[in-house]
């Protein structure tokens, strides 16, 4: 959203507020209307007032103990609400193209880098809703000749997570001096930061405003087990540096993945897009930002 208010695009908001605020989402920006939605309500009228010339659907339930927990809602919000997205963008005259965020978590296990055609295999409720809701977009790509860019995310990180995950999770516990609860610190991600993400998908939008559809992995082809990650964050706060984890049970997961890692080439080629931000300098911006209480999990 930021992202787009820079450059002087008017940008509609549309949030259910269940994390965050709509003061979190409109300030300081300017030309950014925000409308309290739940996103498996019509988004036509929505769509019929902005008149947009490209929707990102980034709305979804991802923290995944959450999906695991409510697998109704995780499918609820995920695939039923990127059905009424995409019956607001095909009523639309000409109809809107689609920048939709997915997750690597459509591809089946493997330990080398994920290509965009690699089998697609999803390990968990999460996946399924993420591939099923590929499926509408492809389906309303051929039905309206609309263009659509999926965005197959990696492991997303940065300043403003409202969303328990390993990272803001940890640097709450090390900024707070508690003992350091974390699951498997062995498994290694692809952890991707927000600013990257935010060029790809625009990138990724005027790609699809020109008719064309595509899939792309963004992420940055690297990946880094927990121990990794604590070891880097130790940088950051002397408390920290003689930090020693302690594994919880009721944080590891039933499945989990070994490796999740992006090829990007494709996105390279088709996008013109480079993800810039190191991951030190990547976790120096998330430990800069304050977090509230709702990572700290």
């Amino acid at each position: 959203m930021r992202r787009l208010a820079a450059t002087e695009q008017q940008v509609t908001v549309v949030d259910d507020l269940s994390r965050g605020s709509a003061e979190n989402l409109s300030a300081p920006a300017a030309g950014v209307t925000v409308v309290r939605r739940d996103i498996t309500a019509s988004m036509e009228p929505v769509v019929a007032s902005a008149r947009p010339q490209v929707i990102f659907h980034l709305a979804a339930v991802h923290y995944i103990p959450d999906c695991e927990a409510d697998p109704a809602r995780c499918l609820r919000v995920n695939v039923d609400g990127t059905r009424a997205v995409l019956a607001a963008a095909a009523v639309s005259d000409p109809p809107v193209p689609v920048v939709f965020a997915s997750s690597a978590a459509v591809y089946a296990p493997a330990g080398e880098p994920h290509q965009e055609d690699d089998p697609l295999a999803p390990v968990d409720v999460y996946g399924y809703s993420k591939r099923w809701a590929e499926e509408l977009l492809s389906s309303f790509s051929v039905r309206t000749g609309a263009g659509v860019g999926i965005a197959r995310l990696f492991n997303v990180f940065g300043p403003g997570e409202t969303n328990p995950h390993f990272i803001p999770s940890l640097i709450c516990q090390m900024q707070a001096g508690q003992p350091v609860r974390l699951g498997n610190l062995s498994t290694r991600r692809d952890y991707v930061f927000v600013d990257d993400v935010a060029d790809g998908l625009v990138s990724l939008a005027e790609y699809c405003r020109a008719g064309q559809s595509v899939t792309v992995n963004l992420g940055t082809g690297r990946s880094y087990s927990g121990q990794d990650i604590v070891r880097a964050l130790a940088h950051f706060s002397t408390a920290s540096a003689a930090v020693t984890p302690a594994i919880d049970p009721g944080r590891l997961r039933l499945v989990d993945r070994p490796n999740l890692q992006a090829g990007n080439d494709l996105a390279q080629k088709a996008l013109g897009w480079v993800p810039r931000t190191s991951l030190r300098d990547g976790l120096r911006a998330a430990w800069a930002q304050p977090l509230g209480a709702g990572v700290c999990w």
